[in-house]
């Protein structure tokens, strides 16, 4: 699959190339090729420049001021979306998105450093105080394994290796992205459901964006720094190791398309198939495929891939509440150092998507798919509202998503 990407790209999902390919999803390539004008020519050319400026002369005439002028637009109407190309769009929605989140280390007392992303929650100004103020909610907390834990997941490496001839087809197809495995699941297609591959693309580079900046602040060794016979089958990305990005991402992109089909079900008689938690179930398995293939090419470890899930489980949420303009997030912590949980259905170490997600169970304000272990557990303080610090921009880009499938 080629690159996706405005903003430098989806980490795993490498990229959104300016939105100028997305080919995978049935050549999005430019949008619908709208690029040259589709057989016009490319304005940007030195000849077509000059035809154009031929063109005018021939046919331009003598100068007269113009009749009626047109009304300018509404000011921040949601509606204006449409008038903007996809790559305006996606800085649009992510200033949206990534303007509300603070990154720290956390101050609450533990034996290793703790790592932050928080909401900001903003309360409007008034005539007297016209500057905004803003709270920090909670959102995903991580700390990191030590060298001697690292070094007992090489074994997984070891043994996942066998794989790789198996394997080798998908971890090559998954290295630009997971989109068109996605689209395998539920019917996305450029020409049906443009407005949903918006929103995946969107919760794609918050994912990034945020596992880049744990990436940074964890600063985790490769597995082949730890052995020369790990040998991975393709070339090791320049970024850390923990979390796992391509882990953070396919999890974070199940969630929310999961959500969306679920509520579409729940919506709409037309769509009540969605309504069933199989939907759930293979977009989780087609995450945790993902993740565990990275472990088989030999460039990640099982703790990266159980990170990467529990982050990107929790952004999935997050911005599920976020485009709908209300509901709760729960927010997570994830202790690198009590990874593996022994007392797990399978507690040998490895990495099971199946003991942080239970898709079995209706998402509630009260209660969400998303399960604690000894190593994964919620922060204190409860389910974090974001109602009423809403964005209309996002609710319409939810919206539209909704729309498009009935």
């Amino acid at each position: 699959m080629t690159k996706l990407s405005p903003q430098s790209g989806f980490s795993g999902f490498s990229g959104f190339s300016g939105f100028s390919g997305f080919s995978g999803f049935s050549g999005f390539s430019g949008f619908s090729g709208f690029s040259g004008f589709s057989g016009f020519g490319d304005p940007g050319t030195p000849l077509m420049a000059d035809a154009f400026i031929r063109n005018r002369d021939g046919i331009v005439g003598s100068w007269s001021p113009p009749g009626d002028t047109p009304i300018n637009l509404a000011i921040d109407d949601p509606q204006n979306l449409d008038r903007w190309g996809p790559e305006v769009r996606s800085y649009v929605f992510d200033f949206e998105v990534h303007s509300r989140l603070a990154f720290s280390e956390n101050a609450a007392p533990s034996a290793y450093k703790r790592m932050s992303v928080w909401h900001m929650k903003f309360a409007n100004g008034t005539a007297t105080a016209p500057s905004p103020s803003a709270a920090g909610l909670p959102l995903v907390d991580i700390s990191r394994p030590d060298e001697a834990a690292f070094k007992k997941q090489l074994e997984f490496l070891e043994t996942y290796a066998d794989l790789r001839p198996d394997r080798a087809s998908e971890i090559l197809a998954e290295m630009g992205g997971g989109m068109a495995f996605l689209s395998s699941i539920a019917y996305l297609n450029s020409d049906r459901t443009k407005w949903t591959i918006e929103l995946i693309a969107t919760v794609l580079r918050l994912a990034r964006h945020v596992e880049m900046r744990f990436k940074h602040a964890l600063a985790s060794r490769r597995a082949l720094e730890y052995s020369p016979q790990v040998q991975p089958m393709i070339a090791t990305p320049t970024h850390g190791s923990y979390p796992s990005g391509h882990s953070t991402e396919t999890f974070s992109a199940a969630v929310v398309l999961g959500q969306l089909l679920y509520e579409l079900g729940s919506a709409s008689p037309i769509n009540k198939q969605y309504k069933d938690h199989s939907w759930r179930e293979q977009l989780m398995r087609l995450a945790s495929r993902v993740a565990i293939n990275r472990t088989v090419a030999g460039v990640h470890f099982p703790v990266d891939s159980a990170c990467g899930a529990v982050l990107g489980m929790t952004l999935g949420q997050y911005l599920v509440c976020r485009c709908r303009g209300t509901g709760t997030y729960f927010p997570f912590y994830f202790d690198g150092m009590k990874f593996p949980d022994t007392t797990a259905p399978q507690p040998n170490g490895d990495f099971f998507w199946t003991d942080l997600y239970d898709t079995s169970i209706i998402p509630s304000a009260t209660q969400y798919p998303q399960k604690e272990t000894s190593y994964a557990t919620k922060i204190p303080g409860g389910p974090q509202d974001v109602t009423g610090d809403s964005s209309p921009i996002l609710r319409e880009l939810w919206d539209r998503a909704m729309r498009e499938w009935t």
